[in-house]
């Protein structure tokens, strides 16, 4: 059993990052190894972020979306973790997979601070009244549990202007804000009390490193299940199509059947990030549309896309290529939630037995 913790626990862990870019929500770590309610096992048990994690996944259609946690320092000396539960989070702190604040430090105030920052969806067990984002709220379901959209509360946040600098905390040793980020991915957001940016883990005034190009991630999905992702910043407008020109096009091409294959263009549509706004537009000889939506619950509206002429898009909207191959914001819920099992399941191997032991 414990090999089959361990490596449920490894699967949890290639999943948790705080690249905004990255994830498809951010959440109270502790809060969720403490909802007992899910199995009636021990007071913590961190094996119950995979359901989290599992929950996601499928409300995204996505095998590979990760999740954004944070927790307050004391959670590495908790002792309803395990010994072996408490060295992993130190791992995941000090590896930068996890945002680790200060002792004392309001978890879920970071929280949502980090949603309103980034435009990330919280996932919470209770409702958070008055937060202006998106919120999932967990409820029961076969097999664990589901994400259901809670009413938005107004207009969802836009990125920061705080997002379009690169930031760099002062101590060397910091695992989240220490180092630049890889080519192409986001950086965690600042903290922001008084409005000056500060280093959420160490509480060290930030330095600023730069200009950094605004970007969003967007993903193909075909048949309900996202295939692959790809960020779109306003400095690499992206084509998207069976096998396009472009050396850094997305190609779909391997997914198609025969008859998509012959409605997909090879160079179908380019998006653009320009002023803030995503632009799509359609270079291709058989046609696009977009599935425009209000709001998260609302109907889907079909508009026929122009050839050559750009359109912004809104989070909610889709663009479908072809029936049931669409392009949309990779942490926004399609218009038709997936049904089924996980896809790429982090709990696939994680032993039920292992939530119910005490911890040593």
């Amino acid at each position: 059993m414990r090999f089959e913790t361990s490596r449920a626990l490894d699967a949890i862990e290639r999943r948790l990052t705080v690249d905004p870019l990255a994830v498809g929500g951010v959440i109270d770590l502790v809060e969720a190894a403490r909802s007992v309610d899910l199995d009636g096992g021990r007071p913590a048990a961190l094996l119950r972020l995979g359901q989290f994690v599992d929950a996601l996944s499928r409300r995204l259609g996505d095998g590979d979306t990760g999740l954004y946690a944070i927790a307050e320092r004391g959670a590495m000396s908790d002792t309803d973790f395990t010994s072996n539960e408490r060295m992993v989070l130190r791992r995941w702190s000090d590896d930068g997979l996890i945002e680790m604040l200060p002792p004392g430090a309001r978890v879920n105030a970071r929280v949502r601070e980090v949603a309103h920052l980034t435009g990330v969806p919280v996932i919470t067990r209770s409702p958070l009244p008055g937060h202006p984002g998106l919120v999932y709220l967990t409820t029961s379901a076969p097999g664990g549990m589901a994400l259901t959209l809670a009413p938005v509360v107004g207009a969802s946040s836009r990125p920061h202007p705080v997002l379009a600098r690169y930031w760099r905390c002062p101590s060397p040793d910091c695992p989240v804000l220490g180092r630049p980020p890889a080519a192409g991915a986001g950086q965690a957001p600042p903290a922001l009390p008084n409005g000056a940016p500060i280093c959420p883990r160490h509480g060290d005034r930030l330095l600023d490193a730069g200009p950094r190009p605004m970007a969003t991630m967007l993903a193909v999905r075909i048949n309900g299940g996202v295939r692959t992702r790809f960020p779109v910043s306003v400095v690499r407008p992206v084509v998207v199509g069976r096998a396009p020109e472009d050396p850094n096009g997305v190609t779909i091409g391997n997914w198609l059947d025969e008859e998509s294959s012959r409605r997909v263009s090879r160079n179908h549509l380019r998006f653009e990030l320009r002023d803030g706004m995503l632009l799509v537009t359609d270079v291709s000889t058989n046609g696009a549309a977009v599935l425009a939506r209000t709001g998260p619950t609302a109907a889907p509206r079909e508009i026929e896309l122009n050839r050559g002429e750009p359109k912004g898009l809104g989070e909610w909207d889709e663009v479908e290529i072809y029936p049931e191959i669409t392009v949309g914001r990779a942490d926004r819920p399609p218009a038709d939630a997936p049904k089924g099992s996980a896809p790429n399941s982090v709990m696939a191997d994680a032993p039920t037995m292992a939530l119910r032991l005490p911890p040593r």
